[in-house]
């Protein structure tokens, strides 16, 4: 991703995929579409569908929601650290998207000291053309502030 010269960003994410929008000279550019690191369902060898292993153990129920959340939130935490390497030396962040994630991500941005002069705007936004997020970015940021 090219993105040294971009100082304003655009993020539309969600748990499946974040897309990088520039800013610059009065014209908004896709830069990456970046593919999510969370895993929906993974299983390891002998498991069923609710990840418990398979077979005649009578011993006590597995933890099972436990695990899964542990999982999930190390592979969020992991697509957030990915995230926040290509925010470092930027000035402006539009952050996009349905759901959660982007409030998830933006509170990890607000507890991390490097972010601390990043200035970030939250919105609300479902599923956009690529074209409808690129007028997105550029009323954003054409825009005074």
């Amino acid at each position: 991703m090219e993105s040294t010269a971009f100082k304003k960003i655009g993020l539309w994410m969600d748990q499946s995929h974040a897309l990088f929008l520039g800013y610059d000279k009065e014209k908004a550019t896709l830069l990456e579409d970046f593919p999510s690191l969370i895993v929906s369902r993974s299983r390891i060898a002998g498991e069923g569908s609710d990840t418990t292993l398979l077979g005649t153990s009578p011993g006590p129920a597995s933890n099972n929601e436990k695990k899964k959340n542990n999982i999930h939130s190390n592979q969020l935490n992991a697509y957030f650290h990915q995230l926040e390497k290509k925010l470092m030396d930027k000035e402006e962040l539009l952050l996009m998207g349905p759901g959660v994630t982007k409030t998830h991500f933006f509170h990890h941005l607000q507890g991390n000291k490097h972010f601390s002069k990043l200035k970030i705007e939250v919105v609300d936004a479902d599923k956009m053309s690529e074209k409808q997020l690129l007028a997105k970015v550029k009323q954003k940021f054409s825009s005074p502030s």
